[in-house]
């Protein structure tokens, strides 16, 4: 019996993926939003490793890259929030698709997005409950979610620009922002003290920058940084005041930038939040546990 399986999390920007053996997470990596040819061609050859080599933006991670996939995945498992790139995978018959009905948590709102919900399932399981995830991706968001009554319950959130999307807003609608930018991206690239932590944040060292700047680049640095630390850390001191004792996870693209800018700045807030840039496989692990128990219980009634 096939035990590998294969979690995919459709962001707005990037599709992520993890590959599993029985309940392990052997390895993970990140692509591009894939065109209709490639996604054949990894069905075709059943995602084996040498499928992936024909993909272009394949992103390893450092502490887990591609795995030899010695064994066949027996299912490709898909959160989305991006329908288009869902879609793409229709002619698997091995797909299983996230379905709000089947995630495990109360309140779970019209509009929640689906990836959220799957992130907070991941934290809630891992560090319990209740708990407060902080995703630095596209959009910086807040989810937070507790355990009312034995039941596991979304409690709230909010959305933010992300870092990425404020500086490409600088960019897009500001002629004289995007020369200062492009500058202040050259200027980090020359200098090892400005290496950027996110690999896709251009305009934001990793060390705080001064926050009064006397030149263009300089203010957009400041702004970006301290505007998102001041935004993380207003909603993480309202969160402890309702919850002394809640958990706050990091994850995300920029989360270990941010977590890096919350230390130098506020390390004693710092010093209570955890980073997992695993999240969302987690909270797929949990979700395909509670479909499969569930489908289990079904037909042995």
């Amino acid at each position: 019996m096939a035990t590998a399986w294969l979690a995919l999390v459709v962001g707005n920007t990037r599709l992520h993926w993890g590959f599993f053996d029985q309940e392990r997470l052997v390895g993970t990596w990140h692509t591009p939003p894939l065109p209709a040819e490639i996604v054949s061609q990894l069905i075709e050859h059943g995602f084996q490793a040498e499928a992936w080599q024909q993909v272009d933006g394949l992103t390893l991670l450092a502490e887990s890259g591609l795995p030899q996939m010695a064994l066949l995945p027996s299912a490709l498992w898909i959160a989305s929030v991006v329908p288009a790139q869902t879609a793409l995978w229709a002619s698997d018959p091995s797909v299983q698709t996230v379905r709000r009905s089947h995630i495990p948590l109360a309140n779970l709102y019209p509009t929640l997005g689906v990836d959220r919900a799957i992130n907070l399932l991941g934290a809630g399981s891992t560090v319990g409950w209740p708990v407060l995830v902080v995703d630095g991706g596209t959009a910086l968001t807040f989810t937070a979610g507790i355990s009312q009554a034995g039941q596991l319950t979304v409690y709230g959130g909010a959305i933010l620009p992300g870092i990425r999307l404020q500086e490409q807003a600088l960019t897009q609608k500001t002629a004289a922002l995007a020369e200062a930018i492009a500058f202040s991206q050259s200027r980090s690239e020359a200098a090892d003290s400005q290496k950027m932590t996110s690999a896709v944040t251009s305009a934001l060292p990793a060390i705080l920058p001064e926050r009064w700047a006397t030149d263009t680049a300089g203010a957009i640095a400041s702004g970006l940084a301290y505007g998102a630390i001041a935004a993380v850390t207003d909603y993480l001191i309202d969160w402890w005041q309702q919850f002394p004792q809640g958990k706050v996870v990091f994850t995300g693209g920029d989360a270990p930038l941010l977590y890096t800018l919350l230390q130098q700045k506020t390390p004693e807030i710092a010093s209570r939040v955890q980073v997992d840039s695993h999240l969302m496989f987690l909270g797929m692990q949990v979700y395909r546990q509670t479909v499969m128990a569930a489908s289990t219980a079904t037909a042995q009634y």
